[in-house]
């Protein structure tokens, strides 16, 4: 049974990651939902534990399995990892606040820190973001030595498991009329790689990639955005600029990381 893990600190962007969770795994008997709180005191700890108790009893009209898992230490995002990768967590699900800079530092911070963790794909849920469909998902690529790697497995689990339309997205202030010789190789290269899911590629000449990214979730009706390190130097730039924070914390799709 796969084990998804929903980090809670009763933030309303947290309890909305918790449905959001619950939905998208809906009805499903092989998953089981933990909602996991990381406590400061032994006074929270009984207040939490009937808190998540409550939580959990709502949250079993939409999925079967649901377990509580409450814990303390010194460091809540080393005690998370630690916890995912005990119960050997296919993915943790977490809000992203960003409507603020104080919401952004304190919500924020720990989501981005969780998804720089070599554990699991941390899919990151905006804040007002409700679960609907699935139906479409964007990868965006470098097509640069494209090749089986494990994060592209990963990739294709999540594919095979959800079964949406897959759009690859490739933006580079370089194309023109026509593609270079070398993207079309590593276009025919990632379109065999991935030639069970049927994608569809797409080249945006623009010099702006999150701007780029942005108006083609619009227009295609984005439900997720995946991001890897193999695909994209996007995703090393991720937790280290302002600039390329702003976009995920704007986004109105959920980012699925995934690392190698």
């Amino acid at each position: 049974m796969q084990q998804v893990i929903v980090p809670l600190d009763f933030s309303q962007t947290s309890l909305n990651a918790a449905h959001y969770a619950c939905n998208l795994y809906k009805g499903r008997t092989d998953v089981n939902i933990i909602l996991y709180h990381f406590y400061a005191t032994a006074e929270d700890k009984t207040v939490s534990e009937q808190y998540l108790d409550t939580l959990k009893k709502e949250l079993l009209t939409i999925v079967p399995h649901i377990d509580v898992y409450v814990e303390s230490g010194d460091h809540f995002i080393d005690s998370l990892a630690a916890y995912a990768h005990v119960k050997a967590a296919s993915m943790i699900i977490m809000g992203l606040t960003g409507k603020t800079p104080l919401a952004q530092r304190f919500s924020g911070t720990s989501t981005l820190k969780m998804a720089e963790k070599e554990i699991c794909p941390v899919l990151i849920v905006p804040e007002e973001a409700k679960f609907e469909q699935l139906d479409n998902v964007l990868i965006t690529s470098e097509m640069k030595a494209v090749d089986e790697t494990p994060t592209l497995l990963t990739v294709k689990r999540v594919l095979q498991e959800f079964k949406p339309s897959l759009h690859v997205l490739n933006v580079d202030e370089r194309h023109y009329i026509a593609l270079t010789k070398e993207f079309k190789t590593e276009r025919d290269k990632l379109e065999t790689l991935l030639a069970d899911f049927n994608p569809e590629f797409y080249f945006m000449r623009l010099y702006d990639f999150h701007e780029a990214v942005n108006l083609f979730a619009a227009d295609k009706k984005i439900d997720m955005i995946i991001i890897a390190p193999k695909y994209h130097s996007f995703y090393e730039r991720l937790f280290k600029t302002q600039h390329t924070k702003k976009m995920i914390y704007q986004s109105k799709v959920p980012v699925l990381a995934i690392h190698e």
